[in-house]
């Protein structure tokens, strides 16, 4: 720690800590890289803002963003024959959406959009092809240097910001708690036993992972329209109810049956996050028997979503895109369907995702017919050979005005 806060805390803005490869961009000690202790009191007072009761807010302060996004913004860019990337569209709107529930002041929501995607795709370029050492020193090692420097340049803006934040809390009634995503985070982190002079460094690797996992809501929506392109009958569908709804509050979106079957098929076929990790660890220290396998204690057990999700024991024709297959009586096997993980360790966010995802359909779809575009040549596919599920090619579409 001591030769951490001498050499790199001295440092930081000219080395690529926690920026990019062997240190990950978004720090150790974030609310979804982080374990232990500290973990667990990050997630408790942040669940609060996520847990399902408090949609109703962050419903309302992302619904005129969207709205506004949709009406404007979109707008101007639709023409006759006119073709849009959908990918880059939708980062777009999900780089918005945290700012719209407190985490303002930072860069426009199409610079973020742009650095985040840059950032993600840098890593798998960065790594090359399997053992393929050429790559790794040299092939992109100019566009590394600029992704790094990029990142580091975010994070000092975001320290900025983040110390502008606390002197206003501070200085605001101490009987008040902050609320808002960027009060939270900030108040998440003091809460912690975190070094106090590199507080700031910790609350900015929490922004960060909230920019990096917002991006996996639009990797899930571009990917739902590549398979939309073949399965027009379903995208129909879904519009018919979208343009006889009207989204009057949070608890509305609850409307959407045919919509969210879509949602949570789309999620199954093919999950943003495809495979993750858990450490087994043992309170006696003592291998655990786990079916037919015994396991020593601190084993890493990696599992796949994409695999589970396809799993013909468990699901009918597992590799048809089928929204049908989610009656209203349909529950799966526990453990069968983890498109935000499962356990103490689930996805913060689900309900902010499921919430954005329908509202930015519904903000789209009543006001545009989205023509596919597809590129015979270089066809849309979804890579899944990452962690994190990747979109090849270009998602365009012709947005018509309805």
């Amino acid at each position: 720690k001591q030769w951490y806060q001498r050499r790199v805390r001295g440092k930081l803005d000219d080395l690529p800590n926690r920026s990019l490869y062997g240190q990950r961009s978004a720090g150790g000690n974030s609310v979804l890289t982080g374990g232990g202790h500290n973990w667990a009191i990050k997630r408790k007072i942040m669940s609060k803002f996520f847990a399902k009761a408090n949609m109703s807010e962050a419903f309302e302060l992302c619904k005129p963003l969207i709205q506004n996004y949709v009406r404007s913004t979109l707008a101007q860019k639709v023409g006759k024959g006119k073709v849009l990337e959908l990918h880059e569209e939708f980062s777009t709107i999900f780089s918005a959406y945290p700012a719209a529930v407190g985490l303002s002041g930072f860069d426009d929501p199409i610079t973020i959009g742009k650095n985040v995607t840059k950032i993600l795709e840098m890593i798998p370029k960065q790594l090359g092809g399997k053992f393929n050492l050429s790559k790794l020193l040299f092939a992109v090692g100019k566009e590394k240097n600029e992704t790094v420097a990029m990142v580091i340049d975010m994070r000092k803006r975001l320290k900025a910001l983040t110390l502008e934040k606390s002197q206003e809390i501070k200085s605001s009634d101490s009987e008040t708690q902050p609320s808002d995503l960027f009060g939270l985070l900030i108040r998440a982190n003091e809460s912690c036993d975190f070094e106090k002079d590199l507080l700031d460094e910790y609350v900015v690797d929490d922004i960060l992972t909230v920019y990096l996992v917002m991006d996996n809501m639009v990797k899930q929506l571009a990917s739902l329209f590549i398979f939309l392109e073949k399965q027009q009958h379903v995208y129909h569908k879904m519009v018919e109810e979208i343009r006889q709804f009207t989204a009057t509050d949070c608890s509305s979106l609850s409307e959407l049956k045919y919509t969210e079957k879509v949602l949570l098929e789309s999620l199954r076929m093919a999950p943003a996050l495809l495979r993750g990790t858990r450490l087994l660890r043992t309170t006696d220290g003592k291998p655990a028997k786990i079916g037919h396998y015994v396991l020593p204690s601190n084993t890493q057990i990696h599992f796949s979503q994409y695999l589970i999700h396809h799993n013909e024991e468990v699901w009918k024709n597992p590799d048809v895109f089928d929204p049908e297959r989610w009656s209203d009586n349909f529950n799966p096997a526990p453990y069968s369907y983890m498109p935000f993980l499962a356990g103490p360790r689930g996805c913060l966010g689900k309900h902010f995702a499921m919430m954005t995802m329908k509202l930015t359909l519904v903000s789209l779809l009543q006001k545009f017919d989205l023509i596919p575009r597809l590129s015979d040549e270089k066809k849309p596919t979804i890579d899944q050979g990452m962690a994190v599920m990747r979109i090849r090619n270009d998602v365009n579409y012709e947005l018509v005005p309805v």
